[in-house]
């Protein structure tokens, strides 16, 4: 009766494997790491840029998202600027109004920046413009220079760039406190 499967069996079993069975394995084993290898390379290029892609459009939303709350919770208006916009709120809910300005150099490629006290943060990095627009109780434009205390509505764009990549927010923005 013969067995169903063949075991292989060496004819001697202290022979080994010759020289050229090792060459074949390993470069079989050379080539599989090489294929591995390159799909990572690729995928890790892919993620990287798509983790670019959604920078520019996680910088912009969160910045739109923080000013929303701030401006919202604002009382008055210090400066009102086409770059700047300086205003008190109580950010930190403590019961008093800290003095917040949101502001752009100007300068391509300059970062968008919270002032806060001392306190400088970058909201947006790449920005290629920003503009404040600013209108009154009757929801008519203020032309510059503008009067802070007049000031009902803020107008806010955004426009950032990173390598191939351009997005622009257009937000507005009422004051509750004023």
């Amino acid at each position: 009766m013969l067995p169903m499967f063949r075991i292989f069996k060496l004819k001697n079993p202290e022979d080994g494997l010759t020289l050229i069975e090792l060459i074949i394995v390993t470069a079989l084993i050379s080539i599989l790491v090489g294929a591995i290898t390159v799909t990572f390379v690729v995928g890790l290029r892919a993620w990287d840029v798509a983790m670019l892609r959604g920078g520019v459009k996680k910088d912009a939303s969160y910045s739109l998202r923080l000013m929303s709350e701030e401006i919202r919770q604002s009382t008055s208006v210090t400066t009102a600027n086409q770059n700047d916009f300086t205003f008190k709120a109580d950010s930190d809910a403590d019961g008093l109004d800290e003095t917040i300005t949101y502001s752009w150099s100007g300068v391509v490629g300059e970062d968008f920046n919270r002032i806060q006290g001392a306190t400088t943060i970058a909201l947006a990095r790449d920005t290629q413009s920003v503009q404040f627009k600013y209108y009154d109780a009757g929801n008519n434009l203020l032309s510059p220079p503008v009067t802070a205390s007049s000031v009902r509505l803020v107008e806010f764009t955004l426009q950032l760039k990173k390598e191939d990549e351009s997005i622009q927010y257009t937000s507005k923005f009422r004051p509750r406190g004023i």
